[in-house]
């Protein structure tokens, strides 16, 4: 959690270094930046470079520039940091939460199958197709390639989804190795 903790915050204070840069550039005697629009377009550059408008007040005036942060604002959303919402059209009955859960972290190995498709694992080449029904058909049988080379890495799994199916038991979310 540190780590993250400190992932989050640097983006804030790398835009707090850049405020303050300019405001030491404002508060010089011979300062560059002088009107309050060269200051407002500076400031705004700096908050919309990291999107931290939302934690910093900001005032600015001919020749003045002044900001700090809005604590409640940043503590409210390190309350959120590593929190994410789940959605899914399964009833509750068929699918709880810990088994959604699982089911979204599952999808890597999805994405690791459509990564597989094409690579040394199946070793099904590029085949380029100019009607629809062919690239269906191709799209198919890459599926079915994989769909045989899952069951057969992980035939436990298969035979337990089996007997689920079988006794009239939805499958419950399972995790291969």
């Amino acid at each position: 959690m540190l780590a993250v903790r400190r992932m989050a915050d640097g983006p804030r204070r790398a835009t707090e270094r850049d405020l303050a840069r300019v405001e030491a550039q404002v508060g010089r005697k011979n300062a560059t930046l002088r009107d309050a629009a060269e200051i407002g377009l500076a400031v705004g550059a700096i908050l919309n470079k990291r999107k931290m408008a939302k934690h910093f007040v900001v005032t600015i005036r001919d020749g003045h520039l002044s900001w700090h942060r809005r604590l409640d604002q940043i503590a409210a959303e390190a309350r959120l940091d590593g929190i994410y919402v789940i959605r899914t059209s399964m009833p509750a009955e068929h699918l709880n939460a810990a088994e959604t859960v699982q089911a979204y972290k599952d999808l890597s190995h999805v994405e690791r199958a459509f990564r597989s498709l094409k690579s040394v694992d199946l070793d099904i080449r590029p085949i380029r197709h100019w009607t629809a029904d062919r690239v269906r058909a191709h799209v198919f049988l890459c599926m079915l390639a994989y769909h045989v080379e899952w069951h057969l890495r992980f035939p436990t799994l298969t035979a337990r989804r089996v007997e689920d199916l079988s006794a009239g038991r939805v499958p419950q979310a399972h995790r291969p190795n």
